[in-house]
């Protein structure tokens, strides 16, 4: 299963043209994978191959923000906000509270010679003002949340995408709200994708 995970990390990099990173990718993977085992990163029972799937599924976000600043709201793991600086971008924040997740994430930066990229332990709650271009967001909260909380945050026409299931996509109430199924899907055989909302300040 392992092998077949790395030919879909493979397949999924060179569909979003990123194919030198591979190498990176995995030793990120393996990080994850060793630092979980003491840190609690991701799901405890979480094998390399399930780390393997979260950086696919991250690195299908690249091209829809890969000339942006970005802050990744609730960074945990890296996933998307660090897998996104390891491809290339690395005008972004990777916002995470927890002591022990942030330290990863900065060690990481550190390790794969990221210097443009931080992290900064913080809330959303807490934040005086979001001035990246982005805001994007995996597993973080609701989108309805994330959006009352990101409206009085920014200061420009910032959008928000944010990683969910084709069904989290279907129970939300979207007006305006788009869902672009994620090319990752046909790789990992889950339905997956990116909600945009583009927020009217009130």
């Amino acid at each position: 299963m392992q092998a077949e995970a790395s030919e879909s990390l493979k397949a999924s990099l060179k569909e979003i043209s990123k194919p030198e990173k591979e190498k990176e990718l995995k030793e990120f993977a393996l990080k994850v994978f060793k630092w979980n085992k003491t840190t609690n990163l991701v799901s405890k029972n979480s094998t390399l191959e399930n780390i393997y799937h979260h950086i696919i599924d991250s690195a299908h976000l690249y091209p829809l923000i890969q000339n942006d600043s970005y802050i990744d709201v609730g960074s945990g793991a890296g996933f998307p906000g660090l897998v996104i600086s390891i491809l290339g971008n690395e005008a972004g924040c990777l916002l995470e509270p927890a002591n022990k997740k942030a330290s990863f994430l900065r060690h990481c930066l550190a390790h794969f010679g990221i210097q443009k990229t931080k992290v900064l332990q913080k809330r959303l709650e807490d934040l005086e003002v979001i001035k990246e271009d982005v805001l994007i967001s995996r597993a973080f909260a609701e989108p309805k949340k994330i959006l009352s909380l990101a409206r009085k945050k920014t200061v420009k026409d910032q959008k928000i995408l944010l990683m969910v299931s084709e069904q989290q996509a279907r129970q939300e109430d979207k007006n305006d709200w788009k869902y672009t199924p994620s090319a990752a899907s046909k790789i990992l055989g889950k339905k997956t994708g990116f909600l945009e909302i583009n927020p009217t300040k009130k």
